[in-house]
């Protein structure tokens, strides 16, 4: 309009113009075509050319714009029908978010065609579809997600693998993670999302192969990491055991040195030698190695259990951390039991009621109660005071 408006004010300045040139000697015009004359002065003709030209610009630009006039209004009712698909998108994302499901598949599948990136639509009703247990309508969407954007891939196929566990259908979400671990074998959350599924389907000894990446990239937090690692190499451990051979000291030796030192892993692998392999030597070796690497009252109660090939030399290694760690209930009530299967009963009893003075526990009293009720020592009186404390500690009474 602005433009119109400025070249109508042009005209009207020309216009005036030529009346101004030819006011003093307006001229004479004279046009003629065989019969048919049309005689007028030079003004004139001149404001008619110009008034002319003007109506057939005007004219051409209304042709112009009749001629547009079809597409500019499908132009028109696309803007429109996607600006109400954009608002059925916003509404059918908030009732997913409010647990709406079904109304929320229907919004985002109203007006899909006309939808600027129906992946995010599809992707999301699959869901919704999934909430109302409609597994078979979320793979028809999920496929419709592929074939509206197949460079989509990896978001499609972790969206399916995600609500493939959440229906409790981890055999297929393997299928569909194995998939996408191949075509992405980098990608973090595909990782974790296989180490789930693996871990719930007790596939150890896979799981146990991405673990060490798991850990590097610090997919999951430190406490359920640990809760993980210790079942998968127990696992792989139990499995291992089965087979026989060297497989399980193979299966040990791939196992992280910064796990290897979890008590209860640790110890879950001293019980699998001591049935399969009957060699005390190689426990205890174990064992030592172990503590002497980071002190820990489980083994070192385990040692004491222990019945070495060499007692004496068992008995040294102990008192010397006795020596280097001092006064320990767990550690003196081990030396006790070391020295009862030495047959040195005075340092045995003397062990025994010390790691009673540090710290009464039922153990210490049993073992203590037994040694002086023995015929070695004799004194039962003072065995059935220890075993009544005992007693008391097993009910959870005052020592």
């Amino acid at each position: 309009m602005l433009k119109f408006l400025l070249w109508l004010a042009l005209v009207v300045i020309v216009v005036l113009g030529a009346v101004l040139v030819v006011r003093d000697d307006p001229g004479f015009l004279l046009l003629r075509y065989g019969d048919w004359s049309l005689e007028t002065s030079l003004a004139v003709g001149v404001v008619a050319v110009i008034v002319g030209s003007l109506l057939v610009m005007i004219g051409f630009r209304l042709l112009l714009w009749l001629w547009r006039l079809p597409r500019a209004m499908k132009r028109r009712r696309q803007q429109r029908r996607m600006e109400r698909a954009r608002r059925l998108t916003n509404k059918g994302l908030l009732d997913l978010a409010e647990g709406r499901f079904e109304a929320s598949e229907q919004a985002l599948l109203k007006l899909i065609d006309s939808v600027e990136n129906p992946l995010i639509n599809y992707l999301a009703a699959a869901r919704a579809a999934q909430q109302q247990g409609k597994y078979d309508e979320r793979d028809e969407y999920l496929k419709a997600a592929h074939e509206a954007n197949p460079e989509a891939e990896i978001a499609i196929g972790v969206t399916q693998a995600e609500l493939q566990l959440a229906a409790g259908q981890t055999e297929r979400a393997l299928a569909t993670l194995t998939h996408l671990r191949s075509v992405a074998p980098r990608h973090d959350y595909v990782l974790k999302l296989l180490a789930r599924v693996y871990f719930q389907l007790e596939e150890w000894s896979k799981l146990c192969e991405l673990l060490p990446e798991v850990r590097k990239k610090q997919l999951f937090r430190s406490d359920k990491l640990e809760g993980i690692e210790l079942k998968a190499y127990t696992g792989c451990l139990n499995e291992a055991a089965r087979l026989g051979g060297d497989a399980l000291d193979r299966a040990w030796s791939k196992i992280p040195k910064a796990v290897q030192s979890n008590p209860e892993l640790l110890l879950r692998y001293i019980d699998l030698v001591e049935r399969h392999h009957q060699d005390s030597r190689q426990v205890e070796q174990i064992v030592v190695k172990a503590i002497n690497q980071e002190w820990n009252p489980r083994l070192v109660d385990f040692y004491g259990r222990l019945e070495a090939a060499d007692g004496n030399a068992q008995l040294a290694t102990a008192e010397k951390w006795l020596q280097e760690y001092g006064n320990s209930a767990v550690l003196l009530l081990a030396l006790g039991r070391i020295c009862k299967r030495l047959g040195l009963w005075g340092k045995a009893q003397s062990y025994l009621e010390a790691s009673i003075g540090v710290q009464p526990t039922a153990e210490a009293c049993l073992e203590l109660a037994e040694l002086l009720g023995s015929g070695e020592i004799g004194e039962s009186d003072k065995a059935c005071d220890y075993y009544n404390q005992g007693l008391r500690l097993c009910l959870g009474g005052q020592g």
